[in-house]
This record gives C-alpha cells, sequence and structure tokens, in this order.
C-alpha cells in the first residue's frame, strides 16, 4: 500500500518546483526581466500545519506592480486614480517621451509609453492551484480505495 503522506509530499514538492517555472517562463515571455533580480526572487516552501501543508509562494513585490500595470506614483489608497497614466499629465511631466530614469550609472530609457499589466501571475496560479485541487483529490481517493480493498481482503483472509 502506498503511503498518502510520501505521495502527496512528493506531488506538492513537484508541483511547486512546476509552478515556479511557469512564472518565470511567463515572466521571460513578457519581458520582465531587465536586472534578472525578479526573475531570480522566485522561491517556495512547504510545511506542516496543523490542518495539513502550507505552500508558500515568494517573488520581489516588485512583480506585483508589474502584473497590475502600476508602479511608481502608485497608492493604494488613491480610489484607482493614478495619475501617471493620465494623457495631460504624462505631457505635462513629460513622461510621454522616452528618457533615463534611475541612477546615471546604471539607469535605462524608458518608451514614454504608458505602464500596462502584464499578468504573468494571477490566471497562471488560479489554473494550478484548481489542478492542484483536482490531483490531491485522486490521490486522496486512491489511498481511501486501497484501504478499504486492503481490508476487505484482510477480513476475507480471516473468514477463510
Amino acid at each position: 500500500m502506498a503511503d498518502i503522506g510520501r505521495d502527496e509530499e512528493l506531488y506538492l514538492d513537484e508541483w511547486t518546483k512546476t509552478q515556479l517555472e511557469i512564472w518565470r517562463e511567463k515572466v521571460e515571455r513578457l519581458k520582465i526581466v531587465r536586472t534578472g533580480a525578479f526573475h531570480q526572487s522566485f522561491n517556495s516552501m512547504i510545511r506542516d500545519v496543523s490542518e495539513g501543508k502550507e505552500i508558500s509562494l515568494k517573488f520581489h513585490k516588485y512583480g506585483i506592480y508589474q502584473a497590475l500595470g502600476v508602479g511608481y506614483g502608485y497608492d493604494h489608497d488613491n480610489g484607482g486614480d493614478l495619475k501617471f497614466l493620465d494623457k495631460e499629465h504624462r505631457h505635462i511631466y513629460r513622461l510621454d517621451e522616452p528618457r533615463r530614469v534611475g541612477p546615471a550609472w546604471g539607469g535605462y530609457v524608458t518608451s514614454g509609453k504608458p505602464r500596462v499589466k502584464r499578468d504573468w501571475y494571477s490566471k497562471k496560479l488560479y489554473m494550478s492551484v484548481m489542478a492542484l485541487k483536482e490531483d490531491l483529490c485522486r490521490i486522496t481517493g486512491e489511498h481511501a480505495a486501497s484501504v478499504i480493498c486492503d481490508a476487505v481482503t484482510d477480513t476475507r483472509n480471516i473468514l477463510e
């Protein structure tokens, strides 16, 4: 009989590795790799908690800004009014022109175009979590069926 704890542990380990690889590939396709720091920040941890297992997936906060199309100038409580996306504001402050940003020694040149959402995160995570749920149900169901079959076999052997 298979050990459900070990099967679950192996599956969760592979699932987290795969999830991080999916994110890395998506980040590369969307060209969210300027310095490589964000790309290298992906990390995972699986730990035991009282209810079972807990999976933690981590990455630099910068990644959420990329996924949502926001960044410097974003204020959490601003009601969604992002002034740096307004055409007039962009023109007045010359944000609509290519320009050098960052420190002089390591800055880069922007395109002058407003930020856009590059969702590398939420859709992929949702689909993966749904697949995780289905697979864990299958693993648990197979283990339960195995336990029941073994119990019936043991009972039958005793009666014979």
